[in-house]
């Protein structure tokens, strides 16, 4: 390959590329586990990486968006790191930064933040009596004081789309996760960051130019509050739909392997309560079905029953069993919905 030509990163989605069905974590100690993406969605993710655009997933609850940008993550790694150690002798793993998005979460959070209130507080620390200073921290913390005054990006912190944004060796990935949560100004305030990539920093006169290997950035929404038109020009859109049986059983053979081989049967039973679950919440305004990690969670809770019988009577009679039925449903109202359905 030409120096001069940056490689073409490409997702596949490939079976040879998805983690074991054992947990795996990397450093940051995130647990990966395999993803079966549809061939739209796959597509979609190397037109976004081949555009340089954001991709915005939209779709109901559970239905997998926010794992997507951790198996590419995963992949990357497999793919094009596969034999690159780090300084420790371990498995260099794909830059990966997570922004998870609250309520109260702003714009600027994730490009950086500066406390002038700990440096305006050194600055007192050390112009009261330096002599008398070095007495009370002494000399090893005072040194450290009198340098951290020195630069003002000592005081400057780089949040999640900061550090995606400082320079690489290649594309990092960046998730912008639950985007609809913040404030309707928030998605608005990022429009010059998603565009050129770029950040200024006034309080220390830094500017971060659009780097080289630009970041591969996936934002997900739950659609609770509309996003606004400059943002949404500025993305690609793809509706993650929730997967059908045939899709879901093909999860569940990934993510149990060994575990659900001999229990087909109450895998059967499993997947018929969830559906019908699903089928009766679905025609309820205000009403949540259950999503792909809701089910997950429910049958994995019946495999870790250790009498296979028990847990088939316990699909049974599912409206009473409450623990078990809280992994699917999460409302009394729902709750009562069902059961009465049932009665």
């Amino acid at each position: 390959m030409n120096k001069q030509q940056k490689p073409r990163y490409q997702y596949t989605g490939a079976e040879k590329f998805q983690p074991p069905q054992s947990v795996t974590k990397d450093p940051e100690k995130r647990i990966y586990y395999p993803y079966l993406p549809s061939p739209d969605l796959i597509e979609a993710v190397n037109l976004a990486i081949a555009l340089e655009r954001p991709l915005l997933l939209e779709g109901e609850p559970g239905c997998g968006k926010t794992r997507l940008a951790g198996a590419v993550a995963y992949e990357f790694t497999q793919k094009y790191l596969q034999d690159r150690k780090n300084e420790q002798g371990q498995q260099e793993w794909w830059d990966y930064y997570i922004w998870n998005i609250k309520s109260t979460t702003r714009a600027r959070d994730g490009l950086y933040t500066y406390d002038a209130v700990a440096r305006l507080r050194d600055a007192q620390l050390m112009g009261n009596n330096p002599r008398e200073l070095k007495d009370f921290l002494g000399e090893k913390e005072t040194e450290e004081l009198k340098t951290r005054l020195q630069k003002k990006e000592n005081y400057r912190k780089f949040g999640k789309l900061g550090q995606a944004l400082k320079p690489h060796s290649h594309r990092p990935i960046l998730l912008i996760d639950e985007i609809d949560k913040a404030d309707s100004d928030f998605a608005n305030d990022l429009l010059l960051e998603l565009e050129e990539l770029r950040l200024e920093i006034p309080e220390t006169g830094e500017k971060i130019p659009t780097p080289e290997h630009k970041p591969i950035i996936f934002i997900t929404s739950n659609r609770e509050k509309p996003l606004p038109e400059p943002f949404l020009r500025r993305c690609l859109y793809f509706f993650v739909e929730f997967p059908q049986e045939d899709q879901l059983r093909e999860i569940i053979n990934k993510r149990f392997g060994e575990e659900v081989k001999d229990k087909k049967s109450l895998v059967d039973q499993a997947i018929e309560r969830f559906y019908e679950i699903r089928k009766l919440l679905e025609k309820v305004p205000g009403s949540r079905p259950p999503g792909t990690s809701e089910f997950l969670e429910f049958l994995t809770a019946l495999l870790n029953k250790e009498d296979v019988n028990k847990a088939s009577k316990d699909l049974e009679n599912l409206s009473k069993q409450l623990p078990l039925l809280g992994t699917l449903i999460k409302t009394k109202q729902d709750l009562e919905l069902y059961q009465k359905s049932k009665s």
